[in-house]
C-alpha cells in the first residue's frame, strides 16, 4: 500500500506564507512587503486585520495552485513539501516567453529543479507485527524548458534516486524510497494558444497528469509520469480536457511501460504479476457558477482504464463567496464497472460522498464522508478499480486516510474530520481523523481502521527562499491487527529552484 493523501515530488504549490506565483523575478525576496513606516502609525487593531488578511490572501493562493495537484478533498487540502517549494520558487525568467526564432528557443528557456532528503521511520508497517523500517534516501530534479517560438515549447528532465547506507535486508528499507532511480523523466512538445481569450494547450510525450486518480502525485523523489497526448482548452475552475496516455511510470521505475501500480513491480501482493495494457483515456471539465452570495463548482469526468475499468465521476460543491468566514458543502458521486478483461476481477462499485466546512481566513475545517456499498460478488466488495493511484491516493474521495487509500481498504462508510491553515509567518500546520468502517469481503470483519495524523511546514525565506522542512506523523489502529498498531513519521527536506 502506499499515502492516501500525501503527494510531492515535481512541481505542486502549498505554503501558507509562500510567494505568489505571480510574483515579478527579483532577488528573490518574500511576498510579505516590509511594513512601511507610515505604517508605524497604525492603531494595533489595524494591524491585526492586515495581518489576517495577508494570511488569508497568501493561504489562499497556495491552496487554489495545490488544487492542481489533485491534493484536495473538497475544500479540505493537505499540503505536501513540493507545493511549498514550489511556491516560494523564483518567478520564471522574463526570456521564457515567445521568441522570433529556433536559436533564441533553446537559449532563452530556463532550467529548473529540486533536491530532496527523506527520512521515513515506520514501525509495524501496515499493521505487520515487526516490519519496523527507518530509510533515508536523497535525490531529485533537473528540468529545462525551452522559451515559445510560435506556440510551441519543448521541456527535458532527468531524476535521481539514491539512499543513505540503505540495509541488505530488504525488509528492513522503505519500498517506495529503497529503489535506485536514474531516470529521463519529462520529454515533451507542447503547443499553446488563445481562443476567444482561453488558453489552449496541446502535450504530446512525457508528461505530468493532473486528472482524477491518476495524477502526478509529486510527493517522494521522482514523481509518477504518464507517455500520451493531453488536450486541456481552458484554465482554473472552467476547462474541458480529453487525453489518451499509452505509458507510465511509477516513482520506483526507471523506464516508461504498460503497466499500472496493480503489477508485481510495483505491488508484489496484488496477483496480477505482468500482464500488459493499452492504457487508458479520458474527458471531462469543470465549470463555475457565479450565483451571488455563493460559487457552485461542478465537475465532471469519464475515464476508461482499458482491460481494468470505467470510471465516471461528478462533483459539486457551493461556497460562500465572500466574506471572512465562506461556509461550504460539497457532494460526489462514483460509479465504476468492467473493461475488457477485468484484470482485477469483476468490476462493480459506487460511491456516494458529502462534505461541510468552513472557512476562516486561513484556516480550513471539514467534516466529510464517503460511503461505498457492498457487492460481494465484486473486486474488493464492490471498491472501485484505480490502476495509477492503487496504493498511492484516494482522490478525489472526501473522506481518506494518509498512510492508505480510501478504495483500497474495501466498501462500507469512511468518515474525515480535518483542520488546516496557517497560523503563523512561514507555517502550514494541520491535523485528520480518520475512521474506516470497511470490510474486504462480505460477511467479513469490519477494518474499524482509525487514523491520527498532523502535519507540518516551514517555509524559509530571504537567502533561504525555496527552502522548506516538513513533517508528517500518522498512528492507524484497528482492531484486526491485534494491537499491532501502524505508526509512521515522514521527515523531509526539500530546496527547489526556477519554478516550472
Amino acid at each position: 500500500m502506499g499515502v492516501g493523501v500525501f503527494s510531492t515530488c515535481s512541481a505542486l504549490p502549498l505554503a501558507a506564507y509562500a510567494q505568489s506565483a505571480d510574483a515579478p523575478a527579483g532577488n528573490g525576496a518574500a511576498v510579505v512587503a516590509p511594513v512601511a513606516a507610515s505604517a508605524t502609525s497604525a492603531t494595533r487593531a489595524e494591524k491585526k486585520q492586515q495581518r489576517i488578511e495577508t494570511h488569508t490572501e497568501q493561504a489562499g493562493a497556495v491552496a487554489k495552485q495545490a488544487e492542481s495537484s489533485g491534493n484536495t478533498h473538497g475544500e479540505a487540502v493537505t499540503p505536501v513539501p513540493a507545493d511549498v517549494t514550489a511556491a516560494l520558487a523564483p518567478a520564471k525568467p522574463s526570456g521564457t516567453g515567445d521568441v522570433n526564432n529556433l536559436l533564441d528557443m533553446f537559449t532563452q528557456g530556463h532550467f529548473s529543479g529540486n533536491v530532496r532528503a527523506f527520512y521515513y521511520s515506520t514501525h509495524n508497517g501496515y499493521f505487520t507485527k515487526g516490519e519496523n523500517q527507518d530509510t533515508m534516501t536523497w535525490g531529485g530534479e533537473l528540468a529545462y524548458t525551452t522559451a515559445r517560438l510560435y506556440g510551441f515549447s519543448v521541456g527535458v528532465s532527468g531524476y535521481i534516486q539514491r539512499g543513505f547506507n540503505h540495509s541488505d535486508n530488504a525488509d528492513q528499507v522503505d519500498s517506495y524510497l529503497g529503489p535506485t532511480v536514474t531516470t529521463i523523466g519529462l520529454a515533451y512538445l507542447n503547443y499553446q494558444h488563445d481562443i476567444y481569450n482561453q488558453p489552449l494547450s496541446v502535450t504530446i510525450g512525457n508528461q505530468t497528469l493532473d486528472v482524477p486518480f491518476a495524477s502526478t502525485y509529486d510527493w517522494r523523489i521522482a514523481p509518477e509520469l504518464y507517455q500520451g497526448i493531453n488536450v486541456k482548452y481552458g484554465t482554473g475552475d472552467n476547462y474541458l480536457q480529453a487525453f489518451r496516455m499509452f505509458r507510465y511510470k511509477s516513482y520506483t521505475d526507471n523506464s516508461f511501460t504498460k503497466m499500472t501500480n496493480y503489477n508485481a513491480n510495483f505491488d508484489p501482493y496484488s496477483g496480477l504479476d505482468n500482464q500488459e495494457t493499452n492504457g487508458f483515456w479520458g474527458v471531462g471539465g469543470a465549470h463555475a457558477f457565479n450565483v451571488a452570495p455563493v460559487v457552485i463548482n461542478t465537475t465532471a469526468w469519464y475515464q476508461s482504464y482499458l482491460d481494468y475499468a470505467d470510471l465516471v465521476y461528478a462533483e459539486g460543491k457551493v461556497s460562500k463567496a465572500e466574506g471572512s468566514y465562506k461556509p461550504f458543502a460539497g457532494v460526489q458521486v462514483f460509479h465504476e464497472t468492467g473493461n475488457g478483461r477485468e484484470l482485477m476481477g469483476h468490476v462493480d462499485a459506487q460511491a456516494y460522498g458529502a462534505q461541510l466546512g468552513v472557512k476562516h481566513n486561513s484556516i480550513t475545517v471539514a467534516l466529510s464522508y464517503d460511503y461505498m456499498p457492498y457487492h460481494g460478488n465484486a473486486y474488493l466488495n464492490g471498491s472501485m478499480v484505480t490502476p495509477y493511484a492503487h496504493g498511492v491516493s484516494s482522490d478525489p474521495m472526501f473522506a481518506q486516510p494518509f498512510l492508505t487509500s480510501t478504495q483500497d481498504l474495501g466498501t462500507g462508510s469512511a468518515y474525515a474530520l480535518d483542520v488546516s491553515g496557517a497560523p503563523f509567518d512561514h507555517w502550514f500546520m494541520g491535523a485528520r481523523y480518520s475512521f474506516m468502517d470497511t470490510k474486504e469481503t462480505a460477511g467479513g470483519p469490519s477494518l474499524n481502521q482509525s487514523e491520527y495524523m498532523v502535519f507540518a511546514i516551514y517555509n524559509f525565506s530571504g537567502k533561504l527562499q525555496g527552502l522548506s522542512v516538513t513533517d508528517f506523523f500518522a498512528y492507524q489502529t484497528s482492531p484486526t491487527a491485534k494491537g499491532h498498531n501502524f505508526v509512521q513519521n515522514r521527515l523531509q527536506l526539500e530546496y527547489a529552484w526556477g519554478g516550472k
